[in-house]
Order: structure tokens, then C-alpha cells, then sequence
């Protein structure tokens, strides 16, 4: 992943970071926070290089899924995503914070109908 971005941008081609996000990768308990961790700039580029880095995409394949799981697939782990990749690079998060942010979100999304599976383990959402 890292080798491809830092030959990309060294080629002065921009760049858009999907491979740590893919959404399909699952693991049990909180799996989200790989997605979290993901730096797309953790590459040994040049700050030039760094610049043509201009974002990330969270992506989910359909080996494993049809209609009746892929948006519980999808959801949360795409908001850990969308959090790392809209938030600064210097701002400092705690992950006990980003975790308590996406039960909060989680429960949003059910509110709205949207079938989101929990983050953090068995929970519960005031509908």
C-alpha cells in the first residue's frame, strides 16, 4: 500500500488512498479501529509528495455480501473511516473518544432506519 502512494506521488501523479480501508476485511469486537489507524501519509515521501496525496475512499467488495448485509457491513466502519480522513493530521483523537462517538453515531443511524451494526460490541440505542 504505502510502496504504491510513494511511487505514485514520486511520479508527481496524485494520488487517492482506498487499500487500507477496504471494507470487506472483517474481524470481531471493534474492528473499526484498524480503519481508524490508518494514515494515509505514513509513507517516507517528500512533503511534495505528501501534497498530491488528496484523500482516501472506503471500499467494499461483494464476494461476501448481498442485500441483505452489506449497509450493517459498511456501517460503521466507513464512518471510522470518513472520521480519519475528515478530521486534521495533527488532531490528536482518543480513540476511547472516537469509540463513544460512533455508538453515538451508530444510534443516529438507526434512528433513521439505517441498519448499522454496533461498534463496540453488544449495545443498546434509545430509539
Amino acid at each position: 500500500m504505502v510502496y504504491h502512494v510513494l511511487q505514485i506521488t514520486k511520479a508527481g501523479h496524485k494520488a487517492l488512498l482506498s487499500t487500507c480501508w477496504y471494507l470487506d476485511y472483517l474481524e470481531t469486537g471493534g474492528d473499526w479501529k484498524k480503519y481508524y489507524k490508518c494514515e494515509p501519509l505514513s509513507f517516507k515521501g517528500t512533503a511534495e509528495q505528501k501534497q498530491l496525496v488528496i484523500g482516501g475512499e472506503a471500499c467494499m467488495w461483494g464476494e461476501s455480501v448481498d442485500e441483505t448485509n452489506v449497509v450493517q457491513r459498511i456501517f460503521p466502519r466507513a464512518s471510522a473511516a470518513a472520521e480519519k480522513l475528515w478530521s486534521p493530521q495533527d488532531d490528536f483523537r482518543n480513540i476511547h473518544q472516537v469509540e463513544s462517538r460512533l455508538d453515538v453515531h451508530t444510534c443516529r443511524m438507526k434512528r433513521r432506519r439505517i441498519p448499522a451494526q454496533p461498534p463496540n460490541g453488544p449495545g443498546f440505542c434509545l430509539l
